[in-house]
């Protein structure tokens, strides 16, 4: 047999991906494929990469399913067959393989002993009796009897105890992760064996949060900036699981939001930022839109699309200038943050004297300065200042007018970056910005 690809195949490779297709729909929640719509084999896709990080098309997954009818059996690569058994918990498909091939070998075992013939029957009592003096039970021979009983009781009670049901974690999973500014995401709540009384929260990643209950099973939320969040499902306060969210843009744009507001923003229309000279958008632009600048009010400059920078080897260098004093900006703060592909960097430098309102996250490292102390992010940059963070090999160094002033390891690996935000507290000016990659010297396209 030759398969649509061109590889030799055999009847039990098939059978193998046959079993393996049936174990990924059932993973996936819904064990009958044949049912499957289009938007089936798109989420799937999406949580395949987010999980495997192998793209493999929904094209490519309704060939495997046979849900795309074709002249010759389709047989994916390793690398595909490697992702859907790591999907539904092997290391790989060589090992999805040596497990069928195991249990098919313990069935046939068995099924083996089921036939074996009867063991010769054993000698009749009388035979026994010849065999073996007669001896008259001594009460401690009762004694042992009876304690024999009461411990094989106990063994039964305890074999036959109610099991406490085991379940998987909670899913989240987003049916539309990628879009543009603004964007509904939907999010399906999968919840296996959960209880009615269960509760979760979802940390939307955009400051707003959402509690559900084991009835729901399907919630949207509204996004109203561009860049890439990371929504996080939260089940009695631990982190679950996460499903990623990506609003591209065109080049810079800047949006704007009032402190204690959150029922809107205001998108800034600004031609040839950063070009031409035009490195901030002025007061009176802000009140064009909207913003009441008399009061607290903030700022963000962001440039979101998919490079091929590494998130973790690259070094971002800005100048900026942090907004005069003026009504409502106390702390005069900027903040820098880089997304990754499956989690950030930000840092922020404000005023000294303003620490406790200082976060920085690198990746799994995260911390706030209402827990830590964060004096060492204080700087006045209303009359400019140099910023960098430097990332080599997981370990992130942040440098203050080229000062070194923190440097962490992280773990959890950013992967490719996509896209930059710069926020300011009020007027902020950007006069460059430079983002490059440390291996391979590729540069973000937003740099000026």
């Amino acid at each position: 047999m030759i398969t649509e690809n061109g590889q030799p195949g055999k009847a039990n490779a098939f059978a193998f991906l046959e079993v393996c297709c049936r174990r990924v729909s059932e993973t996936y929640g819904k064990p009958n494929s044949e049912t499957w719509t289009n938007s089936d084999y798109v989420t799937l896709s999406h949580i395949l990469f987010r999980q495997t990080h192998v793209r493999i098309s929904p094209n490519t997954l309704k060939r495997i399913f046979g849900k795309i009818k074709t002249d010759s059996r389709y047989y994916p690569q390793k690398a595909t067959r490697d992702a859907l058994a790591a999907y539904i918990g092997h290391p790989d498909w060589d090992h999805f393989v040596d497990v069928q091939d195991w249990e098919a070998r313990q069935t046939s075992r068995r099924s083996v002993a089921l036939i074996q013939p009867e063991t010769p029957p054993e000698p009749t009592s009388s035979r026994i009796q010849d065999a073996v003096p007669t001896r008259k039970p001594t009460r401690w021979s009762w004694i042992w009897l009876a304690g024999l009983g009461i411990l094989g009781s106990v063994l039964v009670l305890w074999l036959v105890r109610p099991q406490p049901a085991t379940t998987e974690p909670a899913r989240l999973i987003c049916r539309n992760p990628l879009g543009e500014n603004p964007h509904s995401a939907v999010f399906v709540l999968q919840q296996a064996g959960a209880t009615e009384s269960a509760t979760y929260t979802v940390l939307f990643g955009d400051g707003k949060r959402e509690t559900l209950n084991a009835s729901d099973s399907l919630h949207t939320h509204y996004y109203e900036r561009p860049g890439r969040y990371f929504a996080v499902l939260q089940q009695d306060g631990v982190n679950v699981d996460t499903a990623t969210i990506f609003l591209k843009t065109k080049g810079w744009t800047v949006t704007a939001n009032m402190m204690h507001d959150s029922s809107r923003v205001y998108p800034i229309e600004v031609d040839g930022l950063f070009t031409g000279g035009k490195r901030s958008v002025s007061a009176l632009q802000a009140a064009h839109a909207g913003i009441d600048t008399n009061r607290t009010f903030f700022m963000e400059f962001i440039n979101s699309h998919a490079t091929a920078i590494d998130g973790d080897n690259f070094e971002l260098t800005a100048y900026v200038k942090s907004s005069p004093d003026r009504a409502g900006v106390r702390c005069s703060q900027v903040g820098l943050t880089v997304w990754g592909e499956s989690s950030q960097h930000i840092f922020e430098v404000m005023k000294p004297g303003c620490a406790h309102w200082i976060n920085i996250q690198n990746s799994d490292i995260l911390k706030n300065g209402q827990r830590d102390d964060l004096s060492f992010l204080g700087a006045d940059l209303r009359s400019g200042g140099r910023l960098t963070l430097r990332v080599v090999g997981k370990e992130a160094v942040v440098f203050i007018d080229n000062r070194e002033v923190y440097k962490t390891r992280y773990t959890r690996p950013l992967r490719r970056i996509y896209g930059v935000k710069i926020r300011f507290a009020g007027i902020g000016t950007v006069n460059s910005l430079s983002l490059k990659d440390l291996k391979t010297g590729a540069v973000f396209d937003g740099n000026f």
